[in-house]
């Protein structure tokens, strides 16, 4: 859920300021009307290009890694929470598996052909894709900042709610995103103006960004001042406190790496001078945004010791298989 700049250049200056299409999604910013051709040297082209696609590579192979640790290790699937984590590589995979194809594949053709591309019925698709990807990662971690919170605020109620609220959960997550996406793509054909698709996005992230916001500092004064209390809940303290600084950090790093992106779009969108932008500015952020997708299994190596010795077996066993 991001506003979106246009997959190659950024060129609102060349149309009227009613068709520009600015949506917030987390494809890129288009102009409906009279398109620029992307000022883009091939060697440029082949940088970016490269870059997104060493980018993708690892996505896929990082999170397909995550979700056989998570389905080989038993113990990890005992801490539910760590069902919204499988749910967060799923959407990753779909980034790395669609979204990040169909970006590059959209940029190539636009050096190659021009504005054209963006006409194109395959660019309305690869912007629903996206939409829905963008939604499905940040809905997830909303409802993994509130888990956590009821965890930490409510525990006894928390440890008998029964798996089906989870799955449950699982299913509202992709729900929404699809009604979102839904949505992007009644725009797409001219059935939803922009400024309701637009602004009906950017409540939604605000909301989503608040919960999750409210939902740590929650987190962290419940920490802070229970677990400090008595002996015979430290050691379940402890758990649930390193289970809540992994999540934390997934989500700061998510938001980081979102952020500038959605700055920018916002910025563009209210600011018409602000449009003449430099290209490379798009494209990094753009680079910033799907980068994020790779960086989860990273992070759950270094903060989840029975995650990174799972990863470590299944090497060795792929070593040993080779040799």
């Amino acid at each position: 859920m991001a506003v979106c700049l246009r997959g190659s250049s950024y060129k609102a200056n060349h149309v009227p300021l009613q068709n520009k299409s600015i949506t917030m999604n987390n494809s890129s910013s288009q102009q409906q009307g009279g398109h620029q051709a992307p000022h883009m040297k091939f060697a440029a082209l082949i940088a970016w290009s490269s870059a997104l696609g060493i980018v993708d590579v690892v996505i896929l192979i990082g999170n397909v890694l995550t979700l056989i640790v998570f389905s080989t290790n038993k113990k990890l699937l005992r801490t539910r929470a760590n069902y919204f984590l499988i749910n967060l590589a799923l959407a990753d995979m779909m980034v790395g598996t669609f979204a990040i194809p169909m970006y590059l594949y959209h940029l190539i053709v636009a050096w190659y052909k021009g504005d054209s591309v963006w006409k194109q019925y395959s660019y309305k698709i690869y912007t629903v894709v996206d939409v829905f990807v963008g939604c499905a990662s940040i809905f997830t971690l909303t409802v993994i900042a509130l888990e956590r919170a009821f965890s930490v605020c409510l525990p006894h109620i928390h440890r008998h709610v029964k798996n089906r609220v989870y799955y449950m959960l699982l299913g509202l997550i992709w729900l929404m995103s699809i009604l979102v996406s839904c949505l992007r793509f009644l725009y797409e054909e001219q059935l939803l103006s922009l400024q309701f698709f637009f602004y009906f996005l950017l409540v939604s992230f605000a909301i989503a960004l608040s919960i999750i916001c409210i939902s740590y500092v929650v987190i962290w004064f419940r920490m802070k001042f229970r677990f400090a209390r008595r002996d015979s809940i430290r050691r379940s303290g402890e758990q649930d406190k390193r289970l809540a600084v992994m999540l934390f950090t997934v989500t700061v790093v998510f938001v980081f790496t979102w952020m500038p992106f959605q700055i920018i779009n916002i910025v563009t969108f209210f600011c018409k001078p602000c449009q003449k932008m430099p290209n490379e500015v798009a494209y990094f952020t753009k680079f910033l945004h799907y980068g994020n997708s790779c960086v989860n299994p990273i992070i759950y190596s270094f903060l989840v010791p029975e995650f990174k010795r799972t990863v470590i077996k299944i090497l060795r066993k792929l070593r040993t298989k080779k040799s």
